[in-house]
């Protein structure tokens, strides 16, 4: 059988080329600059519970634009 060109399998393996490389590159630069990192806190449950705010705190964190 003939293979035919098909653009949607085109089109998925350049979306998956860049989603690899986009990964890559932000692996690379988290290790290669750990100050960066932005620890995600954790508490066992039933240990205790977060104090007030910190979910606020912690996304701003996060989702801030820098």
């Amino acid at each position: 059988m003939i293979g035919v060109p098909r653009p949607e399998l085109e089109d998925w393996l350049v979306i998956r080329r860049r989603m690899l490389r986009e990964t890559e590159a932000f692996i690379e630069d988290a290790l290669g600059h750990p100050e960066k990192w932005v620890v995600i806190p954790t508490i066992r449950v039933g240990e205790g519970e977060f104090m007030p705010g910190r979910a606020a705190l912690f996304w701003s964190q996060v989702l801030a634009s820098s």
